[in-house]
């Protein structure tokens, strides 16, 4: 990875990873480098608004020109971002 937003976390990683090298013992039991590694990297770079925006764009979806199909995608789309139920039926 490469940029200048995500190159403190690069460096902070770099330098776990070589620690772990020489103390496995600082990765939880049931879980490797790799896993925690990842943990972090979802833990700092995701995107806590995206489950609001996807509302917002649900609130606004509307069908055109009468194309179901793509009216039924979008709002699948939106829904999953969303982390709606889509078997709830309060949800339609």
């Amino acid at each position: 990875m490469e940029g200048p937003k995500c190159e403190g976390w690069v460096d902070a990683a770099d330098r776990w990873l070589r620690h772990v090298v020489e103390d496995p013992s600082m990765i939880p039991q049931r879980s490797n480098a790799w896993r925690e590694l990842e943990k972090c990297f979802k833990e700092a770079f995701s995107d806590y608004a995206e489950q609001e925006r996807a509302q917002d764009e649900l609130k606004k979806l509307k069908m055109r020109n009468d194309n179901l199909d793509e009216y039924l995608a979008a709002f699948e789309t939106q829904a999953l971002r969303a982390d709606i139920d889509m078997n709830d039926h309060t949800n339609l």
